[in-house]
């Protein structure tokens, strides 16, 4: 039987797939990644053209416009704010990278993925949405290589589907510190106690799954 990540992370994968972009469109859907890898923010269409040596803006307008119809990345007030596996706004996951920059995830999944999609070595720092304590996991040559507590999960609500999934998934897709935590958390928020628990190494092999062939 299928589980639910395996679902969110074909619908993740296979949006890029149906949005069939051109060389130009995927160089363009690379580079914004590239940017929130460096800064952690999305580059202006201005930065996109003077770096890619566009003459026009209407090849990075017109592409912007599509990775958003097909949810590769969202935008608000015509700026762009996420491109799975990154957002340009504060979330429960920050990734650091080993030259010390960070960055932060959309999801928990995402964070893992991260590790994945870039191969460099990174430590999560992520906060348990039930006591707001913060976790930490280092993720090294594509293991788990250490993580405090030890009892930290997956918790993958399973709520309704449609919209944008940055949107109406990802924020309820979260490491929890403990087993207790989640149970005593989900007591509290009843309309989003429904869903699947992963271990930590369950929760890896869907981040790179996902997110391991998302810059080739």
């Amino acid at each position: 039987m299928k589980r639910r990540m395996d679902t969110i992370g074909e619908t993740v994968k296979g949006h890029i797939a149906e949005a069939k972009l051109s060389p130009l469109q995927d160089e363009i859907r690379k580079y914004i990644l590239m940017r929130f890898v460096k800064d952690g923010r999305p580059p202006s269409p201005k930065e996109i053209m003077e770096e890619l040596g566009l003459s026009s803006a209407d090849a990075v307008h017109q592409t912007i416009e599509k990775l958003q119809k097909f949810d590769i990345i969202m935008r608000k007030n015509d700026e762009i704010i996420s491109a799975y596996p990154f957002s340009a706004t504060e979330t429960r996951h920050k990734v650091i990278f080993e030259d010390g920059h960070e960055v932060y995830a959309l999801c928990a999944t995402d964070a893992l993925g991260i590790h994945f999609m870039l191969d460099k070595g990174i430590t999560i720092l992520s906060r348990c949405p039930e006591c707001e304590k913060e976790m930490r996991i280092a993720v090294k040559d594509g293991k788990i290589n250490s993580c405090n507590p030890e009892e930290i999960i997956e918790f993958v609500s399973d709520r309704e589907r449609g919209g944008c999934t940055a949107e109406t998934l990802c924020p309820f897709i979260n490491f929890f510190c403990a087993r207790e935590h989640l149970q005593e958390w989900r007591k509290k928020n009843p309309e989003f106690k429904y869903g699947e628990i992963y271990s930590l190494d369950e929760a890896l092999e869907h981040g790179k799954t996902i997110f391991g062939n998302f810059l080739k």
